[in-house]
Formats: C-alpha cells, sequence, structure tokens
C-alpha cells in the first residue's frame, strides 16, 4: 500500500477552550487509522503539550503515522502549526500507540488546539517477542519504575525503549515517560528504569517496549508505591505567642502548627485539617486552614483550638485537595495531649 492520502482518512478535529478536553467521537464508518480522546495541558516551561492516542482499525500494521496539532488562540488564530509521530514505530492491527507533540513557543496566548491525522503507510508487523516483568511505580515529584525485559526473539532486539503511559480516569493519556534506549540478545533479559513527569490526574498506568525489530505487548502496571505530594512534620501545639505547652489548661487558646513540604512543581490549592481526638477515639475538634502550594517548598500552616474537657488526647494533620483527594498521609504526630 503506498502512503495515503489526507483525503483518504477519517479526519477528526477537537477544539478545547483553555486546554481543556473533550471526548472524539469513534471512527464507525472507515476502517482506518482515526484518533482517541485528546488531552493537553500547560508544561512548566510555559508549551502546550498535547497527548493521544491513535488506533488502528485496518486487518493490517501501519507506521509513519503522522499527526499535525494546530495551536490557536481563543479566537481561532493560528499560532502555530506542528507535526509528529506516534511514539511506536509500528501499530499492529487493531493497536494503539500513544503520542506527544509540544508546541514549540511557550506562548500563554495557546488556548485552543485542532489535531488532525497526516498520513499513514502500510507496514511489515513486528513480532510481539519482548516480555516485561515491572516492579511497582513509585511516586513522588516523578514517576519511577523499574524491571526487566526479556527478548524472546531470534535476533537481538536493538535500540529497545519502554514507555510508561499514565492514563486518567476518563483513559485519556496526561502523561509518558521514556527509558534510555537499550540492546537485549536473544534469550536473555535485561534491567530498565523509567523515570516520567507526575500528573496528579492520573490514575492507572500501562507500559509497551518497541525496539528496532520487536515489540512488546501494552500490559497494565499493577502495584504502586504512593509517596504523596505532601510531607507534613513538626506539628506542635503552643499559646498564642508560640510558647509550647507542656499541659494545656481547660479553655486556654491552642495554637496546632505544622510545617507543610511539597514536593511537585506545580500550583496546587489546598486544605490542611486538624482532628483533635479523645483516646476513646471520638472527635472533639477539627479544624482547617486554606492556601496554596506554588511549587515545591516548605509553608507554615496552622489552626486554633480550644479546648473545654480536662482529658487526654491525640492531634492527627491531614492536608487534602479541594476535591478532597489526599495529598499527604494522615499525621498523628502528637500521641498525647494533657488538658488540666
Amino acid at each position: 500500500m503506498k502512503t495515503l492520502l489526507l483525503s483518504s482518512f477519517l479526519i477528526i478535529t477537537l477544539f478545547t477552550t483553555n486546554i481543556v478536553w473533550a471526548d472524539l467521537p469513534p471512527s464507525t464508518s472507515l476502517g482506518v487509522t482515526a484518533l482517541q480522546t485528546v488531552y493537553s495541558n500547560k508544561a512548566s516551561d510555559g508549551t502546550t503539550v498535547v497527548f493521544g492516542e491513535v488506533q488502528n482499525n485496518l486487518n493490517s500494521p501501519v507506521n509513519t503515522v503522522t499527526i499535525g496539532v494546530t495551536f490557536m488562540d481563543d479566537n481561532s488564530n493560528q499560532i502555530e502549526y506542528k507535526t509528529g509521530t506516534t511514539l511506536l514505530q509500528v501499530i499492529p492491527p487493531g493497536g494503539k500507540a500513544p503520542f506527544m507533540i509540544s508546541s514549540t513557543k511557550a506562548d500563554p496566548s495557546i488556548t485552543q488546539i485542532q489535531v488532525k491525522i497526516a498520513g499513514f503507510q502500510s507496514s511489515s508487523e513486528k513480532q510481539q517477542v519482548l516480555v516485561i516483568s515491572s516492579g511497582s511505580i513509585q511516586i513522588s515529584d516523578k514517576l519511577l519504575l523499574s524491571g526487566n525485559i526479556t527478548n524472546n526473539g531470534a535476533q537481538m532486539s536493538t535500540n529497545t525503549k519502554i514507555y510508561l503511559i499514565s492514563y486518567d480516569a476518563f483513559q485519556r493519556i496526561v502523561a509518558i515517560g521514556i527509558s534510555d534506549p537499550i540492546s537485549v540478545n536473544s534469550g536473555k533479559d535485561s534491567q530498565f528504569s523509567i523515570t516520567s513527569d507526575l500528573s496528579t490526574r492520573a490514575k492507572s498506568y500501562m507500559i509497551i517496549a518497541e525496539s528496532d525489530n520487536y515489540q512488546s505487548k501494552l500490559i497494565p502496571v499493577n502495584g504502586i508505591q504512593a509517596t504523596l505530594p505532601v510531607i507534613v512534620s513538626n506539628t506542635m501545639l503552643t499559646d498564642p505567642n508560640g510558647t509550647s505547652y507542656s499541659t494545656i489548661p481547660v479553655n486556654a487558646s491552642v495554637k496546632i502548627t505544622s510545617d507543610a513540604k511539597y514536593l511537585v512543581n506545580a500550583t496546587q490549592s489546598f486544605i490542611y485539617y486538624v482532628q483533635v481526638k479523645q483516646f476513646s477515639g471520638k472527635a472533639e475538634f477539627i479544624g482547617k486552614y486554606e492556601g496554596v502550594f506554588l511549587g515545591p517548598g516548605d509553608q507554615s500552616v496552622s489552626v486554633n483550638w480550644i479546648p473545654h474537657s480536662v482529658g487526654s488526647y491525640f492531634v492527627e494533620t491531614y492536608v487534602w485537595s479541594y476535591d478532597a483527594v489526599p495529598l499527604s498521609s494522615a499525621v498523628p504526630s502528637i500521641n498525647v495531649v494533657l488538658v488540666k
């Protein structure tokens, strides 16, 4: 099959406002390569990054899939046009391949995108003889995944790359990590590691590998070891002037203060909750402080509490997003609080 012309394709256009997403209609009438749901956001350097997948609905493999992205302002004026390809060289029949295309300009006026498939070619198939065995994803300010890849093919697997794909709850790609290329001898295995940007939208992860001559299947990554993006520490109970209490008088004003360390290079609104419980487990007091992290760093956060009953208490602290998503672990950093 020769290179197909643009008129041969099902072309699906996506317009977004303020770099938000929309679902694309499925390909139902033409058995050709079609765009799947597209997601875009602003990267830390100010460029606009577009993520998506291309699905091959043909009965034969394709390659050289070209995707065109038009970056536009609020009035649909073109700011930049850029083409890219899928990260996988060959898309098998019925298979999918991710793509990631960034604008060249860090232009804040880019608020809309238009995405089209601009071409593809027929291809010989790559055997799916690469087998991935991965460990758990470690989540902190980045994603880190390591594991082994085995080459069950008859030849050396050269220029082998492994791709870690992050999906949100709507199965949109929101981040992609790529390993350094490695070569794997026939019948042998090799270790790999991938570091990827962290998206707070990510809910599931898939991994796939491709070399110059072989591929793996797309498989889920099930193990997740999450280090939540906020670390709460150094919780103290003081009077309003900052003097620590040994015991707290009934009806005294208590200032509960913690250090909150944010690990991610992004802006994040948050709510700092303090829960004071009796030893029986009954909640005595819940207070909150609302703030914003403007990037990685430390903040001092505090709430005020006035105990009205004598007894022994313990304190828990939490940091959540406004969507009730935990950003930190519960921290029972003060085990005993005596009120007399």
